[in-house]
């Protein structure tokens, strides 16, 4: 990592703090917030009166990292359009969805059926031009099928869209265990790392103001934005598979919901209090504050073994 990329992440880190401070300001006066979902653990009566969007400060700054990413010589300006994109048009779905939400005042926004396909057709697209100009590689130096490579690059795009979007429902989870995957992929990617510098640098001053009690929520536009990012960067990285072990924790999460939904609809039982799993054990007695800091225990450790067992079977990350 140059010198560079360094000054650069460190000017967009205190940029965002002070992006989001003036924009959780903006939000306050003019009384913008999102209705909460009427269902649920029984909820603090501040968080109904917490701002969100914060992730629509995502979307901002990267404009300008775009340009800057391609300043300092982290590929060309084609390779960071289409780096970019994908959380730009991902975070577009989300920013829709809120914008729906605080129009008609409720909890719900898009129908279920509407946002599934709009992830669905962003996956393909983005997934179809990547291959076209820079080719998917699952791994350094490993390609398979276009046609496997774009479907199975779709599924990770539109898996990841919702695993970060249900492990957004505690103070810092998933701003928190999104900057640790950013971490994570600093440091196996080989090119597009201008992009990954920014992406933690935003996610932490977001952060900044998201732990513990929240000032601000990143809504579902940061949400996308945020699972969009963690593939693209994996694949304009050179490893399509890095997402897996960057996605640890937001694989458990939805997977905790699609386990729910199975024994409910087929078993009539529940296997978990509620899911995704962080509310369970929010109704088991335990602070937000232990289940996030626990869950991000569990996102590194899951990071480490599932890179580590990939390195045991063989694959060459």
């Amino acid at each position: 990592m140059t010198i560079g990329l360094l000054m650069w992440g460190l000017v967009l880190f205190f940029f965002s703090i002070l992006a989001q401070s003036k924009w959780i300001l903006w939000l306050k006066h003019r009384d913008f917030k999102l209705a909460q979902k009427s269902y649920g653990p029984m909820r603090d009566e501040q968080k109904g009166k917490t701002p969100s969007l914060g992730g629509a400060m995502f979307m901002v700054m990267a404009l300008p990292s775009i340009l800057i990413g391609w300043a300092l010589g982290d590929g060309y300006i084609g390779f960071q359009i289409i780096l970019w994109s994908l959380p730009l048009a991902s975070g577009g779905i989300g920013l829709w969805d809120d914008i729906l939400k605080y129009s008609k005042s409720s909890s719900e926004g898009l129908s279920s059926l509407q946002k599934l396909s709009a992830q669905v057709l962003i996956s393909l697209i983005w997934s179809v031009v990547v291959q076209r100009y820079l080719g998917i590689a699952i791994l350094p130096g490993v390609y398979i099928s276009p046609t496997f490579s774009i479907l199975l690059c779709s599924f990770f795009v539109v898996s990841m869209l919702n695993g970060v979007n249900v492990t957004d429902g505690l103070d810092g989870l998933a701003a928190g265990a999104s900057s640790i995957s950013l971490m994570f992929i600093c440091t196996v990617i080989s090119s597009g790392i201008s992009g990954a510098v920014a992406g933690l640098a935003m996610t932490l001053g977001f952060l900044w103001y998201n732990s513990f009690p929240a000032r601000i929520f990143m809504g579902d536009c940061g949400s996308h934005f945020l699972g969009g990012l963690l593939v693209s960067i994996s694949v304009c990285g050179g490893g399509l598979l890095y997402v897996i072990p960057a996605g640890a924790l937001f694989g458990v999460e939805i997977l905790s919901v699609a386990i729910q939904i199975v024994a409910i609809r087929v078993f009539s039982k529940k296997v978990f209090k509620m899911s995704p799993v962080h509310h369970h054990f929010e109704l088991s007695g335990w602070s937000e504050v232990q289940i996030v800091l626990r869950f991000w225990i569990l996102h590194i450790a899951g990071i480490v073994v599932l890179f580590l067992s990939g390195i045991g079977l063989g694959l060459h990350f």
